[in-house]
């Protein structure tokens, strides 16, 4: 769950692709909120260890926009 804003996806885009390669592009679905102040995105990867996940995690963490990370 993230805020809503110009710029958003393509720093989640940045992220994933950092700790996941390109293919974590090809199967990515947002929901906005009634109002549109807040959008969920979904990225469906496949994670190589536990190591991998936890450090995609942090660095979702540090993005200011997200609110949390499931």
């Amino acid at each position: 769950m993230a805020r809503s804003g110009l710029g958003l996806r393509e720093t989640l885009d940045a992220i994933l692709t950092r700790h996941a390669g390109p293919s974590a592009l090809a199967r990515v679905s947002e929901r906005p909120s009634r109002q549109a102040n807040f959008v969920g995105v979904t990225y469906v990867i496949q994670a190589q260890s536990e190591a991998q996940i936890a450090a995609l995690f942090a660095d979702l963490k540090t993005c200011s926009e997200v609110l949390m990370v499931l």
